[in-house]
C-alpha cells in the first residue's frame, strides 16, 4: 500500500479511538473529533472506502478493515507513547504533550520509530522498577543545559571549546593562540573599544576579531 498522508492517519487513528471505546463510528463522530465539517469528512471516508481502509454505507457507520484498523493502531500507539514521553519524562504538561506528539507522530517511522519506543520501555521498565539511576537522570533532565555558541553570542562567559567552524586558515591561527578543540576560556568578554574579543587561556589573554570569534564554539 502507498505512504498514506498524515490526514488520512488522523482520520484511521480517530477511527480506532472510536472503535475501542465503544462510540459509534460515524461522519458526525468523525467530525465533532477533529474539527472539521461533515462535508469535508463524508469525501475522505469515500477516498479511504476506495482504497480499502473502511466500508462505509451512505448515512450509516463506518467500519474499519484489517488494513484500517492496523494502520489505525500504529498511529494511536505512536501518540500514546510520544504524549506519554513528552509528559512522564519531560514534564510537559498534558495538553501540550498531546500537541508535540501530533505533530511528530506522522514522521517518526520505520528503525527510528522502534528505536525510540525501545528507549521508550526501557525508560518507563525502569522508572516502574525504581531503578537507582533513574532518579540521577531525572535531576539531570531537570538541570539547566548549556548549548553551544560562538564567542560572539556567550561574551560574558565561560567555558571549553566544543567545536571550530571556520576553515584551515584560520584554524591555524587559532591554534596558534592556542585554541583548540578541548581549550579552557575563561572571562570571555567584549571589548567596544576594540571591537574585539578578549578571554584567558592557559594563563595568558587572547583577542580575536568578530569573524575569528563567530568560529569558536564553547559550551
Amino acid at each position: 500500500m502507498a505512504a498514506l498522508s498524515s490526514r488520512l492517519e488522523d482520520y484511521l487513528e480517530t477511527l480506532f479511538h472510536l472503535e475501542t471505546v465503544g462510540e459509534k463510528q460515524t461522519v458526525t463522530a468523525l467530525a465533532d473529533h477533529l474539527k472539521l465539517t461533515k462535508g469535508t469528512i463524508a469525501t475522505v471516508v469515500k477516498k479511504m472506502a476506495e482504497q480499502g481502509l473502511v466500508r462505509h454505507e451512505s448515512y450509516g457507520a463506518i467500519q474499519l478493515t484489517p488494513d484500517g484498523r492496523r494502520i489505525g493502531w500504529r498511529v494511536y500507539m505512536k501518540h500514546e507513547r510520544l504524549s506519554s514521553f513528552f509528559h512522564d519524562f519531560l514534564g510537559l504538561d498534558a495538553g501540550r504533550g498531546e500537541e508535540i506528539a501530533c505533530l511528530i507522530e506522522h514522521h517518526l517511522d520505520g528503525r527510528a520509530a522502534e528505536r525510540f519506543f525501545g528507549l521508550v520501555d526501557f525508560l518507563q521498565d525502569a522508572q516502574a522498577n525504581q531503578k537507582g539511576w533513574t532518579q540521577e537522570l531525572f535531576r539531570s533532565l531537570d538541570a539547566a543545559v548549556r548549548l553551544p555558541a560562538p564567542l560572539t553570542v556567550a561574551a560574558s562567559a565561560s567555558g571549553r571549546v566544543d567545536r571550530l567552524t571556520g576553515d584551515d586558515n584560520v584554524r591555524r591561527r587559532l591554534a596558534e593562540s592556542g585554541v583548540v578543540e578541548g581549550a579552557r576560556l575563561d572571562n570571555v568578554r567584549f571589548v567596544e573599544s576594540e571591537n574585539k574579543y578578549a578571554f584567558e587561556i592557559n594563563g595568558r589573554s587572547v583577542a580575536l576579531d568578530a569573524a575569528a570569534a563567530a568560529t569558536v564554539w564553547i559550551v
